[in-house]
């Protein structure tokens, strides 16, 4: 994983702070036929992890996994002393929209796509970005999410 720090400084009305940003290259975790891009990086002294990934499954059955996935990393979190800042996930589908003509006439045909495109995030104080990661990667590991 390749970390680049900087520091910049920022004023407001008065006053300067300053504040540390890490960037770094992605990571790709690969569970069954599922490949997961996880982020893990600091900012304003918070750890933040972020992860997206792609499903064909069904939605009401991902987003109750995807809830249990996200009980288990908040418990996780607190045992290890952390405090929950934010955990929070977006599913997105699109509508499929197909035009074709094989004679004359146009048809269209409209379907929604089979395909979820979830977008996470973990945000939590008073814990390393690394055991946040490992957290995140345990429970992902043990989520019946990833294998249905």
């Amino acid at each position: 994983m390749n970390e680049i720090s900087h520091e910049a400084t920022h004023g407001h009305d008065h006053h300067n702070h300053t504040h540390e940003h890490h960037e770094h290259a992605s990571q790709s975790l690969r569970r069954n036929n599922t490949i997961i891009t996880l982020n893990a990086y600091t900012q304003d002294e918070a750890s933040i992890i972020s992860l997206e990934w792609s499903s064909c499954e069904d939605v009401k059955q991902t987003e109750i996994l995807l809830k249990q996935l996200f009980k288990n990393i908040a418990r996780n979190i607190t045992e290890q002393n952390g405090i929950i800042g934010h955990i929070k996930a977006s599913m997105e589908r699109s509508e499929v929209i197909m035009i074709s003509l094989t004679d004359t006439e146009a048809m269209k045909k409209e379907a929604l796509s089979p395909t979820i495109k979830i977008h996470a995030a973990v945000i939590a104080l008073f814990i390393d970005k690394k055991i946040l990661t490992q957290i995140v990667e345990s429970a992902i590991d043990s989520s019946p999410l990833f294998s249905i």
